[in-house]
């Protein structure tokens, strides 16, 4: 098992799209964490309806969002290659088990994308601050978990990353991984949402939005809402159950199908 996983981190951090997709996403949160929430939106801090001490609380929808994005293309990226190029032949044939595989990708995608989403919301958050005071405004008291924020943030990274080396295990092909991966949680399940209304919320990706929902003050959302409430609302540790309950089940028969299928086919 040791050797497997060595060879897997050894994957990942050789790979130059690790490093390209991590600075590029990082770079694009640091902008929005600078500029649109820091130094453009610092004027919510003359609300008087109680929000103001939200502000920094209220940005985890968007900052989230953007760098789970990256942890879920790194992961499903990890695999995509061995597929493209035809590596994993190689991959499993080293191996005398391919749980063994699977389980060392989990394990070193999961490592990676945790320091680099505690890394990286630790940076924006002082890029929040920076900007605000570049704005010529201060931060009141903020009423916030910083430790909350970095878990949520942290969670739906993971949560994104396993569920894009979801996709490329079931599906195989880099292209259609990728598209399942923007297509199924926005596209699919906003159409559904209108089928569904207060239902919705139960359908995975919708769920795993409720982890990350910006506070709510006198009936005030501190933060733009992703999603209509009109498809219902969970709290955050319910969201994150009904999303890993569909995330278990998927993975369940991804491993299944991986270890039957032909390594190629």
């Amino acid at each position: 098992m040791i050797p497997t996983m060595k060879a897997e981190f050894r994957k990942l951090l050789t790979v130059r799209s690790t490093y390209v997709i991590s600075l590029v996403f990082l770079l694009l949160a640091g902008f929005l964490a600078f500029y649109v929430q820091g130094f453009k939106n610092s004027a919510d801090l003359n609300l008087t309806n109680g929000t103001a001490r939200f502000f920094v609380a209220g940005t985890i929808t968007q900052i989230a969002d953007t760098l789970a994005v990256a942890g879920a293309l790194i992961a499903l990226l990890l695999l995509a290659h061995e597929y493209r190029y035809n590596t994993i032949v190689y991959t499993l044939t080293t191996s005398n088990s391919r749980s063994k595989v699977m389980a060392s990708k989990i394990v070193a995608i999961l490592v990676y994308v945790f320091i680099f989403a505690l890394a990286a919301a630790a940076i924006v958050l002082g890029l929040i601050w920076a900007g605000v005071a570049a704005s010529g405004h201060s931060i009141p008291h903020q009423d916030i978990s910083y430790l909350t924020y970095l878990a949520k943030t942290i969670f739906l990274c993971e949560a994104d990353a396993m569920a894009g080396l979801l996709f490329i295990s079931l599906i195989r092909n880099q292209v259609g991984a990728i598209a399942a991966l923007f297509i199924i949680p926005n596209t699919v399940e906003g159409l559904l949402s209108l089928l569904l209304k207060h239902n919705s919320i139960y359908m995975p990706f919708t769920a795993l939005q409720q982890v990350i929902q910006p506070p709510v003050v006198n009936g005030i959302a501190a933060s733009h809402r992703t999603r209509d409430m009109t498809t219902g609302y969970l709290s955050a540790p319910r969201g994150a159950l009904v999303f890993l309950a569909y995330l278990i089940v998927g993975w369940i028969i991804t491993w299944y199908l991986f270890l039957r299928r032909d390594a190629t086919t």
